[in-house]
């Protein structure tokens, strides 16, 4: 866990009125444990049983689930973009009469407090997949004018055995209105494109095929 995207001043503040909090909680707590055989003996070998370990608990709490609420935005504000999205991609890849290549396109991602994750399924719309895309590093970044914008390197392993992987980037802005992601992806194929993808579901899949 990391916290590069929490308000930092906020997030010092936080930390020792947590502590305060959780001190006099887990000193009213003690005595519980003193009165108990049995969670004493659990205490003496489970470090929840401790202010430092409350403390851990509560953090990965926000950092996993909490993040997402209001009741967190004094110390972390981001976008939630969890989900399986669906739309397109246009390559500048052109086939044989000239025309840009127009392909299916799912993204998956897996977000939390300090990490985000993207996995894209690309094929056609006839739902035969042709290649799936992980991403390697990201960084999500709010923009002057206020909106979120996701960057990212990945790795593409194509799904048919004559075409290798490549690796490239891409950067797509996120519009919480709407429940979309739209931008620009390049490779080293020298190839660039489009993504426009919409939210359809908060459910993964793990895969292209509906």
């Amino acid at each position: 866990m990391n916290f590069k995207y929490y308000k930092t001043n906020n997030l010092i503040a936080f930390v020792p009125i947590l502590t305060i909090l959780l001190t006099l909680f887990y000193n009213q707590f003690e005595g519980l444990i003193s009165s108990n055989e049995t969670l004493k003996n659990i205490s003496s070998y489970i470090s929840i049983f401790s202010v430092l370990g409350l403390i851990t608990l509560c953090l990965k709490l926000i950092d996993h689930e909490l993040w997402k609420y209001k009741i967190s935005n004094l110390i972390i504000s981001i976008p939630d973009l969890n989900g399986r999205y669906e739309g397109e991609m246009i390559s500048s890849y052109v086939d044989t009469n000239g025309n840009k290549i127009k392909l299916k396109c799912i993204m998956e991602i897996t977000q939390t407090a300090s990490t985000v994750h993207v996995c894209t399924y690309v094929g056609d719309f006839q739902n035969i997949q042709s290649s799936k895309s992980i991403t390697i590093c990201e960084e999500l970044e709010k923009q002057k004018n206020g909106f979120y914008r996701l960057y990212y390197n990945y790795e593409n392993e194509s799904s048919q055995p004559n075409k290798g992987g490549h690796k490239g980037t891409a950067y797509l802005e996120f519009f919480p209105d709407i429940k979309t992601l739209k931008g620009k992806y390049f490779n080293d194929r020298s190839n660039t494109g489009s993504i426009n993808v919409n939210l359809k579901s908060k459910k993964l899949k793990g895969r292209f095929n509906v």
